[in-house]
């Protein structure tokens, strides 16, 4: 009774998206950006900004976020928005690295997170829906004149990272000469929901309840979130990041299992010590952006002639 009755409030909770606000722009930073909006695969409008290398440059990173948070990141710090250790996540120095190391930038906001456009009655569902954006954010880059040649790296986060990898899954065609990922916090749904419930002290019971209240309200299934079974197709090198001791899931369990069904033989896992807030790992590259740019370095293409 209990178990059926909390578990049916957090089942509303989890996939209903709440729009954190877009705190700070590029041009806190000295960053020179223009809006850009785009379509995804399903027509939904997306927005995002476009961030020009300080110098002459044909490579590209692709950024997208994790949920509750946008483009900018996330003002955890902000009165409403503290449930995840009352700190900001703030994206713009980790652009700001990118810019003045040679690199584009294009970073979006997922459908119903920032100023994109609302959908599915704003739940979140990488399986069905967020991998649509991220072909969206692909089919963009290689349609506007500015960065079409340009060669394309991923930096995909937790919902997004989710839904690129359901994306190549379904659209591998679209992912067919990307030069490198940086995948920063995969998480299944199982292993989410496991700790939850082990967390809440409601075990097997907690778990079905879940699943039942999960179906009833969203029509989505625990299994919807599986980076398990879509990791075996992603084709480029990939750089895999994860708070080990994340308090909200099992993570070395759960990560180690994605990363060892990347196929791929140029991988890498990094475990972020030392905390177990999982938006800590979400910060990671703008505390330390050197580990971001020599991955990204080691798979550009001028770097690779003669290989």
């Amino acid at each position: 009774m209990i178990a059926n009755f909390v578990m049916k409030r957090v089942a509303k909770m989890i996939a209903d998206t709440r729009r954190s606000p877009i705190y700070r722009r590029p041009d806190e930073y000295g960053l020179e950006y223009e809006d850009v909006t785009f379509q995804s695969l399903d027509g939904i409008t997306l927005e995002g900004w476009y961030l020009q290398s300080k110098t002459p440059s044909n490579k590209l990173v692709i950024c997208n976020h994790f949920s509750p948070g946008n483009r900018y990141g996330y003002a955890g710090h902000l009165k409403g928005w503290r449930q995840a250790g009352g700190f900001e996540v703030n994206f713009l120095p980790k652009y700001k690295a990118l810019v003045e190391a040679g690199y584009n930038v294009l970073t979006y906001d997922l459908r119903n997170h920032g100023t994109s456009a609302p959908a599915q009655n704003g739940g979140y569902n990488p399986e069905l829906f967020e991998y649509k954006d991220v072909v969206g954010s692909l089919n963009y880059a290689r349609s506007n004149p500015v960065t079409k040649d340009m060669e394309i790296h991923l930096h995909s986060m937790c919902l997004g990272g989710n839904s690129t990898l359901v994306a190549m899954r379904k659209h591998p065609d679209a992912f067919a000469d990307v030069k490198s990922m940086i995948l920063i916090q995969p998480i299944s749904g199982d292993a989410l929901v496991r700790k939850l419930v082990k967390n809440m002290r409601m075990g097997k019971k907690g778990y079905a309840a879940f699943e039942k209240h999960y179906r009833e309200i969203w029509g989505f299934r625990i299994e919807d979130s599986s980076p398990q079974k879509d990791a075996p197709f992603v084709t480029m090198p990939t750089l895999v990041v994860q708070v080990r001791q994340d308090a909200f899931t099992y993570a070395e369990e759960d990560v180690q299992t994605i990363y060892d069904a990347i196929p791929v033989t140029d991988k890498e896992l990094f475990w972020i010590e030392g905390t177990t807030q999982r938006f800590r790992g979400y910060q990671h590259f703008t505390e330390h952006p050197e580990q971001m740019l020599a991955w990204y370095d080691a798979h550009a293409a001028q770097n690779e002639v003669g290989k």
